[in-house]
């Protein structure tokens, strides 16, 4: 997997994971599992399964990613952006099309 992130970031996430004496992808993993760092909006709507974590949206999750692992039908990243670029401009571009990848 590839997360771009802008050059600053990187350097925070760089200092942070020496600091702690990790890479920076274990100091990724690390972040991602620790549920201490939602805010507690958030993190109120988890415990209780709302929003994000309501049960039809994580089996609606569940069904597109079966969906995707029998089709292998998908948008890049870098064309969604490219396209999301072009938006509110004259040279707004149509929505990409899925494909095989």
């Amino acid at each position: 997997m590839k997360i771009e992130v802008d050059a600053q970031t990187a350097d925070l996430l760089e200092a942070r994971a020496s600091a702690r004496g990790m890479s920076v992808a274990d100091l990724l993993a690390d972040l991602a599992g620790d549920d201490n760092t939602l805010p507690a909006d958030l993190e109120a709507m988890r415990a209780a399964g709302d929003g994000p974590w309501a049960p039809g949206i994580l089996a609606e999750d569940a069904r597109r990613l079966a969906e995707f692992h029998r089709t292998r039908e998908a948008l890049p990243w870098d064309e969604v952006k490219t396209w999301m670029q072009t938006w509110g401009t004259p040279r707004e571009k149509p929505t990409p099309k899925p494909r095989k990848l």
